[in-house]
This record gives structure tokens, C-alpha cells and sequence, in this order.
């Protein structure tokens, strides 16, 4: 391995460890989720400002309008917001693993807009994935006020897993012209307008901002702008296979941060459920694809 795959493969790593630490710091936070993931959005639209600025797109404009990817903005700001949400309800390792049903969601959404079923070994990953889903939702433990365990938590888990399955598949339709610092400067925009209108809905959207500050400014500076950075130079060193092999270590690290920080139990039927989820992510990742 060469220093460049060195530095892109610790760059992917680093990435998926940040991502996976992110709901601890939401929890110390002790904000409301809409403030948190606001917090997100618009400290990386602040920091992502001046390099959009600074660069062209094909055609040598600046800020070159881009609707696919203000919508998938909006889909990603939805998803943040959900998966927040999930986690002031239900385990930080749960919500995690529920919100990497997005690609699950977003290969079957491909499928029925080609109107053509998948091959049958993506069929059957998928089907292990929703298995796996439904044996962490059905085998939770009992609820304590360390590991809570709501309803309401896993609808907000499936639904940050459906919003991220939107951004997945609008991300696709935008144009190669728009340079990577433009279309993120459109998600930015796009997700916080989408993310200002909960924050007021709040009864209390500023409560916590005067203590949870530090942790606010680390989820806008490192799990917004810092991932960002890293993700966009692994990629253009990884193959998608390794990179997306290794984005699979952010629910294992959310996994590991519940259970050593809050104390957060898993069932032997979750770990099942784990198994199967992230056995078939891995498996999709690592087989080559078929056409």
C-alpha cells in the first residue's frame, strides 16, 4: 500500500469513528435535537461559504444553481434531525444501525423507479437486512433511564434510514459540473433552511445552548465540516468497495460507545439482528456487483 492509500484509508477510518461518536455528543449536549442538528447545518454552511466561493464549476461560474442537490440537502437535514430524535429515545446503537437502513431503502427505491427487481443475491441481502432490522426492533431488553426504549425512537430511526435512502439517490442526479465544494455549499443552504423551521416550532429552542456550546461547535466542526473534508479525499483514493466496507464501522463504533459510556445492554437477539445487518452490508460491499 502506497502513502496516498495509507493516508485516504485513515482518512475514511477517522471518518467513520467521528460519525460513530456522534450521538454521544448529542446526548451531553443535553439540547433539543432540532437545535442540534440546526447547530450542524449551519456551522458547516459557515465554514463551507468561502471555499464554494473560492472555486468554479465547469463552466467557470460561480455558485452555479444546483436543485438536485439542494434537495438532497434537504434529505440529509431531515435524516440528521430524525436520527437525532432516535436518540434521545431509544440506544445510541440502535439508532445507528436503524439509520444505515438508508442504502437498504435506497436500492430498493432504484429498482422500482427502473421498474426491474434486483438480482436475486442483492434480494436476499436486502431481505437479511430487514430481518435483522425487525430482530433489534422485537428483542429489545426492558427500558431503564440509562438505555430508554420508545416506539416513537424506532419510527424515528426508520425514518432517518428512509431520508438518508432520498439523499443517496439525489445525490446521484447532480451535475459533475458542480464542483464538490459548490453542491455542498447548496446541501448546507438547503438543510438549514428545511432545519430552521422545527428549531422555532420548538417550545424552547435555544434551552442548553449556554452549557452544550462546546459540543454544539464540536458536531458543527467535526461530524459537519471535518467529515466532509475526509470523506471527499478518501474517495478519491478508495475504491468504493473499501471505502464503503470501512463507512460500516460507524455503527459498530455507536454500538461500542452505548455499551462503554452509558451502559447500554445489548440482547443476544440484537446481536443477531447486528450480525445479519452488517454481515450483508459487508457482503454488498465486497462482492462485485452484477449488472
Amino acid at each position: 500500500m502506497n502513502k496516498t492509500n495509507c493516508s485516504a484509508l485513515t482518512a475514511a477510518i477517522v471518518a467513520a469513528v467521528l460519525m460513530g461518536v456522534l450521538g454521544f455528543f448529542v446526548r451531553e449536549t443535553h439540547c433539543s435535537a432540532q437545535g442540534c442538528s440546526f447547530a450542524r447545518f449551519i456551522i458547516g454552511l459557515l465554514l463551507i461559504t468561502p471555499m464554494a466561493w473560492s472555486s468554479r464549476n465547469a463552466e467557470g461560474k460561480r455558485f452555479a444553481w444546483s436543485l438536485p442537490a439542494a434537495l438532497s440537502g434537504a434529505g440529509i437535514s431531515l435524516c440528521i434531525l430524525f436520527y437525532f430524535l432516535a436518540i434521545t429515545r431509544i440506544s445510541v446503537g440502535i439508532a445507528a444501525l436503524l439509520l444505515y437502513t438508508g442504502p437498504v431503502f435506497a436500492a430498493t427505491g432504484e429498482a422500482l423507479l427502473r421498474r426491474s427487481m434486483p438480482p436475486r443475491r442483492d434480494m436476499g441481502l436486502m431481505m437479511a437486512s430487514v430481518a435483522g432490522i425487525i430482530l433489534v426492533t422485537i428483542c429489545a431488553g426492558e427500558p431503564t433511564a440509562a438505555q430508554p426504549q420508545s416506539a416513537i425512537g424506532y419510527v424515528y430511526g426508520l425514518l432517518s434510514g428512509v431520508c438518508y435512502a432520498a439523499y443517496i439517490l439525489l445525490n446521484r442526479q447532480i451535475p459533475g459540473s458542480i464542483s464538490l465544494s459548490l453542491r455542498t455549499f447548496w446541501q448546507f443552504t438547503a438543510g438549514s433552511l428545511v432545519l430552521l423551521v422545527p428549531l422555532l416550532l420548538t417550545d424552547a429552542p435555544y434551552a442548553g445552548l449556554s452549557s452544550g456550546w462546546p459540543y454544539l461547535l464540536c458536531i458543527g466542526v467535526l461530524q459537519g465540516f471535518a467529515v466532509l473534508l475526509l470523506v471527499a479525499y478518501a474517495v478519491r483514493h478508495l475504491t468504493a468497495i473499501e471505502f464503503g466496507t470501512i463507512s460500516y464501522l460507524e455503527p459498530a463504533v455507536a454500538v461500542a460507545l452505548g455499551w462503554l459510556v452509558y451502559g447500554e445492554s445489548i440482547t443476544p437477539g440484537q446481536w443477531c439482528g447486528f450480525a445479519l445487518v452488517l454481515g450483508a452490508s459487508a457482503l454488498q460491499s465486497l462482492l462485485p456487483s452484477k449488472p
